[in-house]
C-alpha cells in the first residue's frame, strides 16, 4: 500500500513514464523499489489490483479528511474519483495520476478559502479535555464542568486572560462551597478574600490534631496558592494575563479543586 496520496501520485507518474516497477515489499514506496521494466515507448499501464485498492483506500482518506475540515468541493472530487475508479473508468497509471493533480489543485484552492490555525504541540494538550482537572472535580463540580474545558481551550489557543476568566468563574463556585463547608453563611454575597478570612478563622476554632482540620487546612493552603498566582492581594482579577500566568493558575487551581473534593 502506498502511505500517501502524493506518494501515490508520483508512482503513478513514475510508472506511466518508465514501465513495470517491481518493489521489496506490498508498501509501494520507492524506497523499497527494485527494479523496472523499460518499455520501448510511452504506454498506458493498467492498474493492477494492489495499486487500485492503494488508491482507492487514499482517495477515501483525503474524502474524510475533506469532509473533517469542510472542504466539501474536494471531498466531492474525491468521491466522485473513487466511483470512477471502482467503475473502471480510471483504470491506468497516467488517468489515475491526471486525476491525483486534478484533486490537489482542487484541495489547494479550497484550502486558501479558510484560514487555519496552529496549536503548539504543549498548548495542544489542554484542548478539548473534558476532564482537565480529573474525574472527582467533574462529579463534584459538575456546574464547573464547561468553563474548565473552555479554560483549557483558550489556554491552547493562546487566549491567556479568557483562561484567567474561565478559572475566575470556577474558583467562585469553589471558593463559595468551601466557605459554605465550614459554616460561613451567605458565601455568595461575599467576596473571596472576606471568604478566606473566615475560612482560616474557623479552621483555627477546630481541634488542631483532627484530621478533617489537617486536611482543610492543606486544601486551605491550596487557595492561598490559587491567590499568589492571581497576581492579585484581594483575589479579583487583574486586566490581561500573559499565557504563563494562565499557566500558573491552571496548576494551582487544579491542585487547589483536587485537594478541596476531599474535604467537602
Amino acid at each position: 500500500m502506498a502511505r500517501s496520496f502524493e506518494e501515490l501520485r508520483r508512482n503513478c507518474e513514475l510508472i506511466e513514464r518508465f514501465g513495470l516497477v517491481h518493489f521489496d515489499s506490498a508498501e509501494m514506496d520507492l524506497s523499497k523499489m527494485r527494479s523496472i521494466e523499460l518499455l520501448p515507448s510511452r504506454t498506458p499501464m493498467k492498474l493492477l489490483p494492489a495499486w487500485k485498492e492503494s488508491i482507492l483506500s487514499v482517495l477515501c482518506s483525503v474524502e474524510k479528511h475533506c469532509e473533517l475540515i469542510g472542504l466539501n468541493l474536494a471531498a466531492q472530487a474525491a468521491r466522485d474519483y473513487r466511483t470512477e475508479v471502482e467503475a473502471g473508468r480510471i483504470s491506468t497509471h497516467g488517468d489515475t495520476g491526471a486525476a491525483f493533480v486534478t484533486l490537489n489543485k482542487i484541495i489547494k484552492l479550497q484550502l486558501r478559502e479558510n484560514l487555519f490555525m496552529f496549536i503548539a504541540p504543549d498548548r495542544a494538550a489542554f484542548y478539548a479535555k473534558p476532564q482537565l482537572f480529573g474525574e472527582a472535580v467533574n462529579k463534584r463540580f459538575s456546574s464547573c464542568q464547561y468553563d474548565i474545558e473552555e479554560a483549557g481551550n483558550c489556554y491552547a489557543a493562546g487566549r491567556g486572560t479568557a483562561c484567567a476568566f474561565h478559572l475566575m468563574r470556577v474558583m467562585e463556585v469553589a471558593v463559595q462551597e468551601f466557605g459554605t463547608s465550614v459554616g460561613i453563611a451567605l458565601t455568595t454575597e461575599k467576596n473571596w478574600q472576606i471568604i478566606l478570612d473566615g475560612i482560616n478563622k474557623a479552621i483555627r476554632a477546630l481541634p488542631a490534631k483532627d484530621q478533617r482540620t489537617i486536611a482543610l487546612s492543606q486544601a486551605a493552603g491550596h487557595l492561598y496558592n490559587v491567590k499568589v498566582a492571581w497576581r492579585n492581594p484581594t483575589m479579583h482579577p487583574k486586566i490581561t494575563y500573559t499565557l504563563e500566568e494562565a499557566a500558573d493558575l491552571i496548576t494551582t487551581v487544579k491542585a487547589f479543586m483536587n485537594e478541596l473534593v476531599q474535604v467537602i
